[in-house]
């Protein structure tokens, strides 16, 4: 087996104990599933005790797993729980991206999808429109998981004790005139959402501004993500509002169809579901 190139090491760009890690868990592959220590060192050259204290590390962190009577290291469960995050993201930018697409040009408002990922709210993609007045937020960026919309959906659909420990690490903020800061009253909320299906919310995450989401369901009927939309109030009227709420909805069930769920009737069968800018950051 050839020797894995050695990392170029700059005490500018890279610290020298991760690039170590790094090239120990890249003896791993398909072919060769477990290593011994001995192996581990003559693959990354190495010594054993340099080896040694990296491995100690990452079985700490279950990034490997030490098996005692082969003597033998593999690769630890750790590892397929962050393998499943990136899949499960990816995926569901996949599945979601026409569906995106769509609804954008349908409603002209910016259209955001949104995750829990380590007990915060992230934007894992978004589509924006092109009205004069632009409600968005970047890609990747982060919020407690009670903020707007897209948190209040996928908070709505948590066990009760996940609720109360997310409250208890992120106590509620008012961040504008409307916004919920009593834990009795947005649990309420919370269950409002699940009876209607739907979050419709005004001025809780920015003034004068109407947020309206739904959530996304996997094969395994979890909701996984919530898509949604944010503009001022004054764009639209009533009628207006009810349209982009269907729109919503009908696209959150798209996307929960393509990732396999189906959902079902009440009877319990299958059910069919068909100038210049001016920028708010959410």
């Amino acid at each position: 087996m050839k020797h894995p190139q050695t990392v170029r090491e700059s005490p500018s760009y890279s610290i020298r104990a991760i690039d170590r890690a790094i090239q120990v868990l890249g003896c791993f592959s398909f072919q060769q599933k477990e290593h011994t220590m001995g192996e581990l060192s003559r693959e990354t050259r190495l010594s054993k005790s340099t080896v040694f204290r990296i491995l100690q590390t990452l079985e700490k962190h279950k990034l490997v797993a030490y098996d005692p009577p082969s003597n033998s290291y593999s690769l630890g469960i750790k590892l397929l729980e962050l393998g499943g995050i990136v899949f499960s993201s990816i995926s569901l930018r996949k599945a979601a991206s026409p569906f995106l697409d769509q609804l954008e040009a349908r409603i002209n408002h910016t259209v955001l999808i949104a995750i829990l990922e380590g007990g915060e709210l992230v934007y894992i993609d978004k589509r924006e429109g092109d009205e004069p007045i632009r409600l968005t937020s970047e890609v990747g960026k982060r919020r407690p998981p009670f903020f707007g919309m897209l948190g209040k959906t996928l908070m709505a659909y948590l066990p009760e004790k996940e609720v109360d420990e997310l409250l208890r690490r992120y106590p509620l903020e008012k961040v504008a005139p409307r916004s919920i800061t009593d834990p009795r009253k947005f649990k309420r909320n919370l269950k409002e959402i699940r009876e209607k299906g739907y979050t419709y919310e005004y001025s809780e995450a920015v003034e004068g501004v109407i947020g309206i989401a739904a959530p996304v369901r996997n094969h395994l009927r979890k909701v996984v993500a919530a898509i949604g939309t944010a503009f001022p109030a004054f764009s639209v009227d009533d009628r207006r509002i009810k349209e982009i709420i269907h729109l919503i909805t009908d696209t959150a069930k798209e996307i929960s169809s393509s990732l396999g769920f189906i959902e079902l009737s009440k009877e319990g069968g299958r059910k069919e579901v068909g100038t210049r800018v001016k920028s708010y950051k959410l």
